[in-house]
């Protein structure tokens, strides 16, 4: 395995435990507090570190050309925050009572489903990644082992 790609699935696999302990945390201040809040001051720290990491990146901003990005950006390129909202809300709200590997299940099958309808049709600028017989199997794989532990 080349060093590029060791290192992107080393940090793929920390960003899914992230999210894992992302919903954990956020559905146990939910419970103290309030769903809404807790989803708020979850992008608002996460906000916080990206805003520093975009600086660190971009030199402050200096390296990023404003006006061609806003003339050639789709416009709903500038959305990508909204579906982001919701997810980090809805799990919040659910894993106080449904669980968190129920929640994280049920929320990695609806990505994947996602992702193969966005492959297979080239959504979003994305590359066309046919949805082959192989692609589905994994698919009806990974809902067969969300019902498990949903039900087990």
């Amino acid at each position: 395995m080349d060093k590029k790609l060791f290192m992107d699935i080393l940090l793929l696999m920390i960003g899914g435990t992230c999210t894992a302990l992302q919903g954990a945390v956020n559905g146990s201040m939910s419970i103290h507090i309030n769903g809404g809040f807790s989803a708020w001051l979850s992008f608002a720290l996460g906000s916080f570190l990206l805003f520093i990491f975009f600086v660190i990146d971009t030199r402050g901003g200096k390296s990023v050309d404003w006006r061609n990005a806003m003339k050639t950006a789709p416009w709903w390129s500038w959305l990508g925050g909204l579906p982001g909202a919701a997810f980090v809300l809805f799990i919040t709200l659910f894993i106080p009572y449904r669980g968190a590997a129920v929640v994280s299940g049920i929320t990695i099958c609806a990505q994947m489903l996602t992702s193969l309808f966005v492959d297979s049709f080239a959504f979003f600028g994305c590359n066309r990644r046919p949805a082959t017989i192989l692609r589905l199997g994994g698919m009806a794989l990974l809902i067969a082992g969300v019902l498990m532990v949903a039900l087990g």
